[in-house]
């Protein structure tokens, strides 16, 4: 961590509790202070959820295998009573681990968007270091006349799924296949399969749900439209056109958040899953109509400039 990293996450735990608290679960500070302090402890803890994520994994694993390992040495159980505890204990686990790292991004990205006010990474005086913690800004990107602007079609970028997804239930394979082939514990065998099943089940699930809805979304002259939603999003419901920074550092995730008017209207519409996700997205970002750009064929800012381009509305950039 650095040293400016370390500063920041002191000044956030200098936050009286009940402030910490209450920013976490509504998402607002009050003070131009603790907006700033929020606003970039925010960014700095939605770069490091992956990596937690991955840790708690690795840790699982070894004490989880390491405990079975154990109890079979001591003969408590047998090869298959150890995998079916592995299967037993490892699913929930990994759902569990999965909702967890969702709702600190849902929290804070909530954070960003309800104190995007804060425009500055400057206080008393002095400013980090780029790469460190700071507030993105989007290029400045002039808006279109809406004659001239073409029909956008965004879709999910099929092959970083499988590449991402694929290559970590691959490497969960070879890391089982090897240890069995080394005769070693059959416990960690079985949660590295385990974990590379479900990876490759979630990544089946996310590849057929693209090709039932894929664009994921499109932007032409009549509004918005999101195929799952089987509803299009006039121009005329769109008050506002933001790109929020999730992942500066690696060059990379962005969410474009288009504001609509009467969002909780445009929720009772939604059922099922579809409904459940534009909740999270009111919640996170203040809009239920947002795309994250990591796994799509189009950045977030060139959706903006189209949507800009068709509602004349600036882009605004947290």
């Amino acid at each position: 961590m650095s040293d400016q990293a370390s500063e920041l996450r002191a000044r956030w735990l200098a936050l009286a509790p009940f402030i910490r608290r209450e920013i976490l679960r509504t998402g607002r500070a009050g003070e131009p202070e603790a907006q700033w302090i929020a606003v970039n402890f925010a960014r700095l803890q939605l770069r490091r959820v992956r990596a937690q994520m991955r840790i708690a994994l690795l840790v699982y694993v070894v004490i989880l295998g390491g405990s079975l390992g154990l109890l079979k040495a001591a003969g408590a159980f047998g090869n298959g009573e150890v995998v079916a505890i592995a299967i037993v204990l490892t699913v929930p686990f990994v759902f569990g681990l999965f909702v967890w790292g969702r709702g600190r991004v849902i929290a804070f990205s909530r954070i960003i968007t309800l104190n995007e006010s804060v425009r500055s990474n400057t206080s008393s005086g002095r400013r980090f270091e780029a790469g460190d913690v700071h507030l993105g800004t989007a290029p400045e990107t002039p808006a279109a006349a809406a004659g001239g602007v073409e029909r956008l079609e965004v879709r999910l970028a099929l092959g970083k799924l499988v590449v991402r997804f694929g290559g970590i239930a691959l490497a969960l394979a070879i890391a089982a296949a090897m240890l069995a082939a080394f005769d070693r514990s059959i416990a960690a065998v079985a949660v590295c399969g385990v974990g590379a099943v479900i990876v490759l089940a979630l990544l089946l699930w996310t590849l057929i749900r693209a090709r039932r809805h894929n664009p994921m979304v499109v932007l032409a002259e009549n509004g918005v439209r999101v195929p799952g939603w089987n509803k299009t999003v006039p121009w005329n419901r769109v008050t506002g056109v933001r790109v929020i920074t999730v992942n500066e550092r690696r060059g990379g995730s962005r969410v474009l958040a288009l504001v609509v008017d009467d969002p909780e209207a445009l929720i009772a519409d939604l059922s099922g899953a579809y409904g459940r996700a534009a909740k999270r997205s009111l919640s996170a970002y203040g809009t239920p109509l947002s795309f994250g750009d990591h796994y799509a064929d189009t950045t977030a800012h060139t959706i903006a400039a189209t949507a800009s381009a068709w509602t004349g509305l600036p882009i605004r950039s947290s």
